[in-house]
């Protein structure tokens, strides 16, 4: 897959996980404003592969998950490796798969 930029949709998600006080949002944050989609799951649910600007600032990762959330029937997470946005997951328990991120406003960061 050629990389392309993150649609409305996946920009929204991504924009109110990183909105909260964490180590690194900061940093996460201006690597969110570059970021493209490099891959996709295979199952048709609409996890992402992310890839950000090799310029933008990094931080010291303790470990993968940056942020996760809840949503109805699932919820979603962050993934940053080597201190770089890696991937926007949405896991399901429901026994359809979602097609599209949840609105917004349904999104609870813990």
């Amino acid at each position: 897959m050629v990389s392309r930029p993150l649609t409305r949709n996946e920009r929204e998600t991504l924009e109110v996980l990183l909105a909260g006080d964490f180590p690194g949002a900061a940093e996460l944050r201006v690597q969110a404003a570059t970021a493209k989609v490099s891959g996709r799951c295979g199952c048709g649910c609409p996890t992402v592969d992310l890839e950000v600007d090799a310029d933008a600032p990094t931080f010291e990762v303790t470990e993968r998950v940056a942020v996760e959330a809840g949503v109805p029937g699932g919820g979603l997470i962050v993934f940053v490796d080597e201190g770089r946005l890696s991937a926007l997951e949405y896991w399901t328990v429901e026994d359809e798969t979602p097609a599209a991120f949840p609105a917004p406003d349904v999104i609870r960061v813990e």
